[in-house]
């Protein structure tokens, strides 16, 4: 007989939400090439999740144009947290982002986006971020945070 598979939690996320980047996106200016923000602290996946939905809330009032959106890399670490893939505040990484947080255009709004599905790295991980909203993100106040979730059966 075949197996159900059902997400772990029964309507709540497996762990609590937890904010990846704050501080590092404060005036982040828009960019399509190699400006960042300075990666976030290292985490480890110690619960063994798998997924992540993620969140962007704006430090404040913004016009994001049409098409609007954030990238998210997770630069993982292979030797426990030693050493990262490339990936810095002047170095775009050199793969496709993680995910993208596709975000509203408006005038004068307080963009609060989400992305779901996130398949989060077994190990050790830095979040890192590029601003493609079209305006520089606010002086403070911005964070990308994240809730993780795993499947059972």
């Amino acid at each position: 007989m075949p197996t159900s598979f059902l997400w772990d939690g029964a309507g709540v996320y497996s762990a609590s939400r937890t904010t990846w980047l704050s501080t590092q996106l404060n005036a982040l200016a828009n960019s399509a090439a190699n400006t960042l923000c300075a990666a976030g602290s290292a985490f480890q996946n110690t619960a063994g999740l798998l997924y992540a939905d993620v969140e962007f809330l704006a430090g404040g009032t913004t016009t994001p144009v049409a098409g609007a959106f954030l990238e998210l890399w997770l630069l993982r670490s292979l030797d426990g947290g030693t050493s990262y893939e490339d990936g810095s505040a002047t170095v775009a990484p050199g793969r496709p982002c993680d995910i993208t947080i596709m975000v509203r255009a408006g005038t004068t709004i307080t963009p609060r986006a989400g992305a779901s599905g996130l398949i989060l790295p077994p190990g050790f991980y830095k979040p890192i971020a590029r601003n493609q909203t079209g305006v520089t993100l606010a002086a403070t106040g911005n964070i990308i945070s994240f809730a993780a979730y795993t499947e059972e059966y």
